[in-house]
This record gives structure tokens, sequence and C-alpha cells, in this order.
């Protein structure tokens, strides 16, 4: 497992789950982050909203949430970052 920092939170990945981070984007008001991951030739977005861990991870964190998308290219995945970044209201 890794933890890489994006955008003043930090991020844990499981290196072993075979995903490569091709792109993450944080939303304007930096409560949400979209990471775009490749395996093979399909894509797969997943969603993160910024926030706190377990007492014993200190700091701020990028909580993952359960809906994830899975796409067969790039320029798809972009389709539901987009829609998980745009502004609320």
């Amino acid at each position: 497992m890794d933890v890489i920092e994006i955008a003043g939170a930090n991020l844990l990945r499981d290196a072993a789950d075979g995903w490569q981070l091709q792109a993450s984007v944080v939303s304007q008001d930096r409560t949400r982050l979209a990471c775009i991951l490749r395996v093979g030739q399909r894509f797969r977005v997943e969603r993160f909203l910024r926030g706190h861990m377990r007492p014993q991870w200190q700091g701020e964190w990028w909580v993952q949430q359960p809906q994830h998308s899975i796409t067969d290219s790039g320029q798809q995945a972009q389709v539901p970052a987009d829609e998980w970044l745009a502004p609320v209201g």
C-alpha cells in the first residue's frame, strides 16, 4: 500500500490491485476527488470525498465512495469523473 498526497489530503492506494493511476482531478471546492485508473484496455473511475479516517490516521484523507464506473476508453471515463466533480447546487 502506498500513501500519496493529492491537494492537501492523503490517498491510500493498494498497488497490488493492478490498476494504474492515469489521472486524478479535484473539484473546485476541493472536497471531491475523481481518479481514473487503467488496467489493460479498461478504465475505472473511483470517487472520493475529503474527510477523516479512524483516529490512528492523522490529517485529512480522501475517503473512497462505494460507487465506481468501468469504461472502455479514457475519454468515456472522463464523463463520470466530470459528473462527480461538477459543482453541487
